[in-house]
């Protein structure tokens, strides 16, 4: 049997769980719901899965290749809410506690670190599960390459799963292809510009068709219809530059190392550290997973229980003493060596 990776695409899930459960806080006021639902997600594909390799991976606060090649790249984008970018340190710090490998690089998009850490382990013969609630993963689905979309809500989690045989079912196109289309039709959320006046129904025909966008501009004057042909003609040069933006990057630089991220039971991620931190944030229904306790206060240990009236004056005397002595040793520290020995 081969071997098993889940790979997660941290802010997505992050982001999806956000607005997939109502706002939760724990008695520190901290927003604890992406971070809540956000495990709740990597559980149950843990479960479904028990990969024998687990890793995250986190978008960086800094432009990438793409923002230099088109400064408006995902412009359009409303910031952060401050509720969610609060959680994306505290779900880094339950991940480490749970001993789970994280990755993040400046100048890459986690797609692309997810889609090379993919690409990579599947030609080295590793089943791979590409957990986003990005759709533009799915260009990234092979036969040996799954993309597992979840959903949450208030009833729980559903996931799609795609194959490249469910991208081709549900969008006419292959999984490669699918850059294809984005490459004409544009996307919004990324501000992907695309041709002007193609939409999806269009370029899923174009692409279906000629399979590719340059395909498709060496038999423009057959597209149909006729506006999408004169577009195409007009704006060539706005479909390539869209397909680069679209396209993953499968051959990042990064290092990584397989066995880094290996997890030998989902069991092993329940640790004493992690579930402190649950107990803080207050995920009451997520500390039966753990067998471990918290630990033992032993403080009582080292207290000495006084009954008799001798004993406490005793015990007072000697706490006077010792107060006496450091207050003396402190001041003395601060003397000269001439007044040192004037108070001998």
């Amino acid at each position: 049997m081969s071997e098993k990776l889940v790979l997660i695409d941290g802010h997505s899930i992050l982001n999806r769980a956000f607005f997939g459960i109502p706002d939760l806080t724990n008695s520190e006021g901290l927003h604890t719901n992406a971070v809540y639902g956000f495990l709740n997600i990597m559980f149950k594909i843990l479960e479904e899965e028990q990969p024998d390799y687990l890793t995250v991976a986190f978008d960086v606060s800094e432009p990438t290749f793409r923002h230099k090649m088109f400064a408006e790249y995902k412009g359009t984008r409303k910031p952060m809410a401050a509720e969610l970018k609060q959680q994306v340190p505290l779900m880094k710090e339950m991940l480490r506690a749970m001993g789970v490998t994280i990755i993040e690089k400046g100048g890459y998009e986690a797609d692309d670190l997810l889609g090379t850490i993919a690409k990579r382990s599947e030609a080295a013969g590793v089943e791979v599960a590409v957990v986003s609630g990005d759709r533009d993963l799915l260009q990234l689905a092979t036969d040996h390459i799954k993309i597992r979309i979840p959903k949450t809500k208030r009833t729980g989690t559903e996931i799609e799963d795609y194959n490249a045989k469910e991208v081709l079912e549900k969008y006419q196109v292959t999984p490669t292809e699918f850059i294809d289309v984005k490459a004409l039709m544009g996307d919004t959320s990324d501000n992907i510009p695309g041709v002007p006046g193609i939409g999806e129904k269009t370029a899923t025909a174009i692409i279906a068709k000629y399979g590719s966008i340059e395909n498709a501009y060496a038999h423009v004057d057959e597209l149909k219809p006729p506006r999408a042909s004169t577009n195409l003609k007009e704006h060539y040069d706005m479909a390539q530059m869209s397909k680069t933006l679209a396209t993953i990057d499968i051959d990042a630089d990064i290092a990584y190392k397989l066995g880094d991220a290996h997890l030998e039971q989902v069991s092993d991620l329940y640790t004493e550290e992690a579930y402190l931190l649950c107990k803080r944030l207050e995920f009451k229904n997520l500390l039966g997973r753990f067998s471990v306790e918290a630990p033992k206060n032993t403080a009582e240990e080292h207290f000495k229980k006084i009954e008799k009236t001798q004993e406490a004056e005793a015990f007072l005397h000697s706490c006077v003493e010792k107060h006496v002595d450091s207050m003396w040793c402190h001041r003395r520290k601060r003397m000269t060596p001439t007044q040192r020995l004037t108070v001998r």
